[in-house]
């Protein structure tokens, strides 16, 4: 891809993130078909062979990804490359925008994303960055919709000279497993203590059937159908899994009402934001597979010719899936697909684009060029 031109680019525009499971897949698992079977389990007539699907695909989710945030939170070391590559990206984003010449536009980036996980704020406060994530208070924090886009700026000490301190608003658009419903409100929870409540339901390996990466719905109802029926494990897991202030990956939404319409108007939020004339938005390890981002990100980018698109492609795979069901959708010529480079003579690709290459082969580059002016 062309540097200076996003270099250029990124001078004077309003800065957006979309980010999805690609990016932490190097320890998190993706989703992959989980989605749909969950959905698909739903028309299930058995209510017992339905349960233990659905637990069963719960319970892979939820020691694939969810389970595994209690090591982020101890900053336990088989995460730290995941973390380091999140700590790099704010680094450089951090400098990108201290040493931005625009002086109309606030020191400020959005970051959606679709990830659960504590990923971005863990980072973001390890390295001391200023970030946004909704909630406010120090003895109950409360999470509002008002909190975000608040600038900061800090006044010197022994002088009157006032500066705006780069912020990164953070928006968890399928919530987030430090969110905690209480009431009417959506309260902040650092001790990830709903995880814990969950990692503590027995519930014996005989109980589940194993889900293959390439199981179809119909094959995990047969294997359902050999597994003996513990109603009281299956009933507990569920009914403290469901806790969880969490999209789960199914096609249904939140089932609180609270819960449900953050989720909208974090869409809404979304799509305001990308409406904004020059406006730029980079979209990292997402698929589009969520059918209302994938919608509001084509409608917008077909009202807003001034917004600029970068997808990152994982693969040259990816690129071809995206050419074939996003790019003939848009109508304005404003979406790029930057996918791995192929060498000259097999056509294999030189490598994929995961969370350590797009930090080093666009962003790092970036920044140099910025720096350099």
């Amino acid at each position: 891809m062309n540097i200076e031109k996003l270099k250029d680019i990124i001078q004077d525009s309003n800065i957006n993130f979309l980010i999805g499971s690609g990016m932490s897949a190097d320890y998190l698992r993706t989703l992959g078909s989980i989605e749909v079977l969950l959905t698909e389990s739903e028309n299930i007539e058995d209510e017992e062979i339905k349960n233990i699907v659905k637990v069963s695909l719960y319970k892979k989710y939820f020691d694939g990804v969810i389970e595994k945030n209690l090591n982020i939170l101890d900053n336990d070391s088989t995460t730290d490359i995941l973390m380091n590559n999140y700590k790099t990206f704010f680094e450089i984003f951090n400098k990108i925008l201290l040493e931005r010449k625009s002086t109309l536009l606030s020191k400020q980036i959005n970051i959606f994303t679709t990830n659960i996980d504590i990923c971005l704020e863990k980072s973001l406060e390890d390295k001391g960055f200023e970030f946004n994530d909704g909630f406010i208070g120090n003895f109950k924090p409360k999470f509002d919709l008002s909190n975000f886009k608040k600038s900061l700026f800090k006044r010197s000490l022994h002088f009157e000279n006032i500066s705006e301190i780069p912020v990164f608003n953070i928006y968890k658009i399928h919530g987030s497993l430090t969110w905690k419903k209480v009431d009417d409100s959506i309260l902040f929870s650092p001790t990830l203590q709903l995880i814990k409540k969950v990692s503590d339901v027995t519930i014996s390996d005989d109980t589940l059937i194993e889900v293959d990466n390439d199981d179809t719905i119909d094959d995990l109802e047969s294997k359902a159908t050999s597994v003996t029926y513990n109603a009281s494990e299956i009933r507990r897991f569920k009914r403290q899994y469901e806790k969880l202030n969490i999209v789960n990956p199914t096609k249904d939404k939140f089932r609180h009402t609270i819960l449900n319409e953050t989720y909208y108007e974090l869409l809404r939020i979304y799509s305001n934001e990308l409406e904004k004339d020059n406006s730029i938005l980079f979209v990292l390890g997402f698929s589009f597979a969520d059918e209302h981002i994938r919608d509001l990100t084509i409608r917008v980018a077909n009202s807003n010719p001034t917004l600029i698109i970068y997808i990152v492609a994982y693969s040259n795979n990816t690129r071809d899936n995206l050419n074939t069901s996003l790019i003939p959708l848009i109508k304005n010529n404003n979406v790029k697909i930057i996918s791995p480079k192929t060498h000259s003579i097999s056509g294999a690709e030189e490598f994929k684009y995961n969370f350590e290459e797009v930090n080093s082969r666009i962003f790092k580059s970036l920044k140099k060029s910025i720096l350099e002016g």
